[in-house]
């Protein structure tokens, strides 16, 4: 009997126990949610990085995910792609390759693995990689296909050339016969990246004219009318790669460039040893021209962006991070020089890359850098990818600036400053 009264008070406040609880459960919050895993979270920042076009965070972000689990193609293609662009060739192609050993070969793996030779400047290689494409089954390549042709025109916009036919109507309000001709600065028709013939019409007189790196033709118009410029135009792809660059050690520079490591003229005067600039470039400056240029390159990427400033000295764009082309490639030039690199600033016109074109304006400015053992490089402050992988064969060069310290550009009637129609007539390999 003892037993049972025993057994039932148990029962009972077992039941009252589990109906407190219960209450209780109702009266506390739902639980939150399991955290999502590392490796999302860290695919997720991937995302986040890219989105931002800040590739070597994307790269560390895909890294540290491939710490919690194995990944997918995607993942790994996604790497090698993040890695080329922020210039680490040897890295890209290394999980390239990693890629095409877990998944296959097939059409996403093997296409990142040719924009990764493309990268190291492996021309044949690349070529050879799209010509395996080639040989695979429609099922093979998948959805890859835009992928792939896009990875095929850029392999030959770094190192194929483009013709064109361009055309000018030109007023430079001259007064005619009997006045003094006006001079004109043409695009480059001596320089090795490009060609230039054309033909005046509608003028009463031009004769061409070559000073230095620079080409004009002087100009008399007939009295109240425009003349015309008709123009065949091959202008060549130049890219280096990765692989080349990096077999480039000496820091040297020939006494007749030492010029071109002081102050110089961009309408104002952008002076090297200026100390903001002296500071970032003594930060940036490695063991050979090469890493410095790029170190420069990365640091533009990474504290200027793109918009218009008035009134822009090299302090003031250094200080406020913002410019537009010919601020970029002023200050990039200051920069490189008080590092120790011979530069120059580059001018001329942006052309459409591809079909027909009207009203075309695009003035633009780069940069050259001179690099022991390579000479002049033409660079693009805009895109911190541009020393391996200029290409470029739609920029049309008219001169190159500041060689001595009073040469300025602004000097001279340009033909960047007139519209022009044309069209692509081919983009084939370079002869």
């Amino acid at each position: 009997m003892q037993s049972k009264l025993t057994q039932c008070r148990m029962i009972v406040g077992l039941s009252v126990a589990l109906a407190c609880a219960a209450v209780v459960a109702k009266a506390q919050p739902a639980a939150a949610p399991p955290a999502e895993e590392p490796y999302q979270q860290a695919m997720a920042k991937a995302e986040e990085a890219k989105g931002k076009g800040d590739m070597p965070a994307m790269a560390i972000a895909i890294r540290h995910a491939l710490k919690f689990g194995p990944g997918n193609e995607y993942a790994w293609r996604s790497l090698a792609w993040a890695l080329n662009l922020s210039g680490q060739w040897q890295d890209s192609l290394a999980v390239a390759r990693e890629n095409i050993a877990r998944f296959g070969a097939t059409g996403w793996p093997l296409e990142q693995l040719a924009e990764s030779q493309m990268g190291a400047g492996d021309w044949a290689a690349a070529k050879a990689t799209l010509a395996q494409i080639d040989a695979l089954p429609p099922d093979a390549i998948g959805n890859a296909k835009g992928a792939i042709d896009g990875t095929r025109r850029r392999l030959l916009d770094l190192t194929g050339q483009r013709r064109y036919e361009l055309h000018w109507k030109v007023d430079m309000g001259q007064a005619g016969p009997g006045h003094d001709p006006e001079r004109l600065l043409m695009p480059r028709w001596g320089d090795p990246r490009q060609t230039f013939d054309f033909t005046v019409t509608g003028a009463d007189s031009y004769k061409r004219v070559t000073v230095g790196h620079r080409d004009f033709i002087d100009v008399v118009q007939k009295p109240g009318q425009p003349f015309t410029i008709d123009a065949t135009v091959t202008i060549r792809g130049f890219a280096l790669g990765g692989g080349p660059l990096s077999r480039v050690n000496s820091f040297a520079v020939p006494p007749e460039l030492k010029i071109m490591l002081g102050p110089f003229h961009h309408g104002d005067v952008f002076d090297p040893a200026s100390p903001l600039c002296a500071r970032i470039a003594a930060f940036s400056r490695s063991t050979t021209m090469v890493r410095t240029v790029q170190n420069l390159l990365n640091w533009m990427r990474d504290n200027m962006h793109y918009g218009d400033t008035k009134n822009a000295t090299l302090d003031t764009i250094l200080a406020g991070g913002v410019g537009v082309c010919h601020h970029y490639c002023s200050t990039f030039a200051a920069l490189c020089r008080a590092a120790g690199v011979p530069s120059r600033v580059s001018h001329g016109v942006v052309l459409s890359g591809e079909g027909e074109f009207k009203d075309n304006a695009g003035s633009h400015g780069w940069d050259s850098v001179y690099i022991d053992g390579l000479g002049w490089v033409p660079v693009d402050p805009l895109d911190s990818n541009s020393l391996a992988l200029f290409g470029r064969s739609n920029y049309l060069l008219t001169d190159y600036a500041n060689e001595t310290p009073e040469d300025n550009h602004f000097d001279y009637h340009s033909i960047q400053g007139y519209k022009c129609d044309g069209k692509v007539v081919a983009i084939e390999a370079q002869n």
